[in-house]
């Protein structure tokens, strides 16, 4: 079933918006996971900046719950659905990521996929109680700036292995299980040139209010006036 359509339109309410009251902040979820440190830094610093608009600003975090492991029942099924022929056809071409995740989704049982799904339904109701308190919830955008382009993804965020490709992405992973809109802005760049961004969340069919805020945000550090934007070079350290 599909949703009414916003009574009033997303470019309206960007035209005259409203800040949010109070915002929540966590850099790492309450410590669930690995940041550089100066992504770290350089976000905490700049989420901040909400005061200056008017906003409560907080540092706290919904309870995630065990939301690595929902997201990647779920989304290896999907996988499942998608490339399994594929990979049972044409194995050798197929990069190893692929194969991984849909042999992932292969190894779910059915009473591991019902929990994983009661563990997301779970989720939705403790993120709108989240949002009964706060208006906006932000995080980095990523917990490490642009890694070597030759990689498939960081070997290791502030010197932690991960498990697998997908292990630096909690950040934005565990917003997509939570069913909340969300949209990222910039918000700097590291020692190297490197961009860095914020997330910002919205309570589940508020797309219109994080429209608004990320607006508002996107004029108070002056990111409306730098645009057009001719690329510049940034460098990859070689411990990156």
């Amino acid at each position: 079933m599909t949703f009414d359509a916003p009574a009033v339109s997303f470019s309206a309410a960007v035209a005259s918006p409203v800040a949010p009251k109070r915002v929540a902040f966590s850099v790492d979820f309450g410590g669930r996971f690995q940041l550089d440190h100066e992504i770290r830094e350089i976000c905490t610093r700049m989420a901040r900046r909400f005061e200056e608009l008017g906003c409560i600003v907080e540092e706290v975090s919904p309870d995630f719950g065990p939301v690595d492991n929902v997201f990647m029942a779920l989304r290896s099924q999907q996988f499942v659905v998608d490339r399994e022929l594929q990979i049972e056809q044409h194995r050798d071409k197929i990069k190893p990521d692929i194969i991984w995740n849909t042999e992932l989704g292969l190894e779910q049982t059915a009473s591991r996929l019902a929990w994983a799904e009661r563990e997301r339904a779970a989720l939705y109701r403790r993120m709108g109680a989240f949002f009964q308190t706060y208006d906006l919830f932000v995080t980095p955008g990523a917990p490490t700036a642009a890694f070597d382009v030759n990689l498939r993804a960081p070997a290791t965020i502030a010197g932690k292995k991960l498990e697998n490709y997908m292990a630096g992405s909690t950040l934005n992973s565990a917003i997509t299980v939570a069913g909340s809109p969300a949209i990222a802005v910039p918000c700097g760049f590291d020692q190297h040139g490197r961009p860095v961004g914020l997330q910002l969340v919205g309570r589940p069919r508020g797309e219109a209010a994080l429209l608004q805020a990320a607006a508002l945000y996107e004029k108070l550090v002056s990111l409306d006036r730098l645009l057009p934007i001719d690329p510049r070079p940034g460098t990859v350290p070689p411990s990156a």
